[in-house]
C-alpha cells in the first residue's frame, strides 16, 4: 500500500508539470453553450468491491461489438453528475481535452501506452467542456500496465494508444470536476 501512495504521489507531481505545459485550447470551447444537466433520479452507488469490479470486467469485455473501441459500466454514482465507471478498450480512441475536469485512470488488467499533453491536432468541441482532436502534437508517451495510477488534470491532452492485441487494456475510471482555487 505504502509504495502505491508513494507512486501515485510520483505520479501526481508528474502530472503537475504537464499541466504547467497547458495551452488555450481549452478556451476555444467557451462560447459552446452549455449542456443543461442531466434530469431524473440516479440511484447513488457509493461502495463498491473487488468482486463487483470484477464482474463488471466481465460484462464489459463481453458487450463490447467488433466495431467499438470501447465498453464502459458505471461502477459508483453519486447524483446525475458524478460517476465511476469500468472501460474496457481494445483500440485507440480520438485524443482528448477535459477544460472542467482532471480525469483518473487505474488500470486493472492489460497494457497501453498512455499520450500525456502537448496539444491537440484539429482540435474541435464535442461540447462546452471536452475537445476531441485528430492526433497530440509533443505529448510524452507513458507504457501504463496493470496496477499503474495515473492522474489527468484538467486541459491535458491524453489518450491510450498501442493497446494490447490480445487482451486490450482495462481501467476503472473517475472523472473529478476541478476545485475552485480556495478548496485546499
Amino acid at each position: 500500500m505504502k509504495s502505491s501512495l508513494l507512486a501515485l504521489a510520483l505520479l501526481t507531481a508528474a502530472v503537475a508539470q504537464v499541466s504547467a505545459q497547458e495551452t488555450t485550447q481549452g478556451q476555444m470551447c467557451a462560447k459552446v453553450a452549455v449542456k443543461p444537466a442531466p434530469v431524473g433520479d440516479a440511484q447513488n452507488r457509493m461502495l463498491s468491491d473487488d468482486a463487483e469490479v470484477a464482474d463488471l470486467v466481465g460484462v464489459t469485455k463481453k458487450m463490447i461489438t467488433p466495431d467499438q473501441a470501447i465498453s464502459a459500466q458505471v461502477v459508483l454514482r453519486a447524483g446525475l453528475l458524478h460517476h465511476a465507471a469500468v472501460e474496457y478498450r481494445r483500440s485507440p480512441t480520438p485524443p482528448m481535452v477535459h477544460t472542467r475536469m482532471a480525469e483518473f485512470f487505474y488500470v486493472l488488467d492489460g497494457e497501453a501506452d498512455l499520450i500525456l499533453g502537448g496539444t491537440l491536432t484539429n482540435p474541435r468541441c464535442l461540447n462546452s467542456s471536452n475537445l476531441v482532436g485528430d492526433g497530440v502534437e509533443r505529448g510524452v508517451s507513458h507504457h501504463v500496465k496493470k496496477g499503474t495510477y495515473i492522474l489527468v488534470p484538467e486541459n491535458t491532452a491524453h489518450y491510450f494508444t498501442n493497446i494490447d492485441k490480445k487482451q486490450g487494456v482495462t481501467v476503472l475510471d473517475l472523472h473529478v470536476p476541478t476545485p475552485v482555487a480556495d478548496q485546499f
